[in-house]
């Protein structure tokens, strides 16, 4: 039973809440329809990036990457393509046996380095009728063409063959980002020339036949070595008659040096001196500090 004298606890609404009510009884059937509008919307754009994705996929990349795999397939195989990303073995000719005298003979090989951006550092021996000689060290630059050699060895006989075998190689590539133009780089540490390049035909001194051949070597390059190699070849007409190798010790940027070297046995019918300088110019160890 209720007390007569209380009264039912009302919560008192402000005029904006009476006004809101208001407005929202009056408009709840057009705010559900454009809730229902933008859930409809949202699925739509939600459906139609699905058949986008679908129809770009079948209709354009798909035929693109067929192409693509129809392409690469054009290729032979894995290893035709891996090969062009390889360098390409060293090509080697024979062996060259040249008799300097007194029991001592000269061997002489030509290797070739057909890539372009790769040198080589090996080791490499000639076998003589099956003796192995003492093991070199050796270089070969991006293309160049090169002998290597063996010179002033003792044999009690004439040998009758020998054969270079070259091992322990070391590829290295050339860096295109430090070094763009390889065959400008190369000619800012390889620009030495050899003038008055003369044969001295043999002469009689202390016993001993001497043929000689003489030339001066410039240095015009802005860099000093500490050894500067240097191949001599003398030939008869086309062919190689003869080889020596002289290092040029601490041929400092700018100098001209008078050089002369040495056979001693006599060599006739000497019609060209060629002469070739040989710098491992990627070697660090091989340049002197700037003073």
């Amino acid at each position: 039973m209720l007390d007569q004298n209380s009264s039912p606890n009302f919560t008192k609404l402000s005029d904006n809440q009476l006004q809101v009510a208001s407005w929202y009884v009056a408009n709840k059937f057009l705010l559900k329809k454009i809730l229902i509008g933008s859930l409809i919307f949202i699925d739509v754009l939600f459906w139609g990036y699905i058949f986008y994705g679908l129809a770009n996929y079948y209709f354009i990349e798909e035929p693109k990457f067929s192409a693509a795999t129809k392409e690469l397939s054009s290729f032979q195989n894995y290893v035709t393509l891996r090969a062009g990303s390889e360098p390409v073995n060293l090509a080697a000719g024979a062996t060259s046996i040249f008799s300097i005298g007194s029991g001592r003979y000269d061997f002489v090989a030509l290797i070739k380095n057909d890539n372009p951006r790769w040198y080589i550092e090996f080791d490499y021996n000639f076998v003589v009728d099956g003796e192995v000689l003492p093991s070199k060290s050796g270089f070969i630059l991006p293309g160049e063409e090169k002998y290597l050699l063996n010179l002033g060895k003792e044999f009690k006989a004439k040998p009758r063959q020998a054969r270079l075998e070259v091992n322990n190689l070391h590829w290295k590539k050339i860096n295109a980002h430090e070094i763009a133009d390889y065959d400008a780089w190369k000619m800012e540490r390889l620009n030495i020339i050899f003038e008055e390049v003369k044969f001295l035909p043999a002469v009689i001194r202390d016993k001993f036949t001497i043929s000689r051949a003489s030339f001066s070597a410039k240095n015009l390059t802005a860099y000093s070595f500490w050894d500067a190699g240097v191949y001599v070849f003398l030939y008869r007409g086309s062919a190689l008659a003869s080889v020596n190798y002289i290092s040029l010790e601490e041929f400092i940027s700018g100098q001209t040096r008078p050089v002369q070297v040495s056979w001693f046995e006599p060599l006739s019918s000497i019609t060209q001196v060629k002469v070739i300088p040989e710098i491992n110019i990627f070697d660090k160890k091989a340049y002197m500090p700037v003073e």
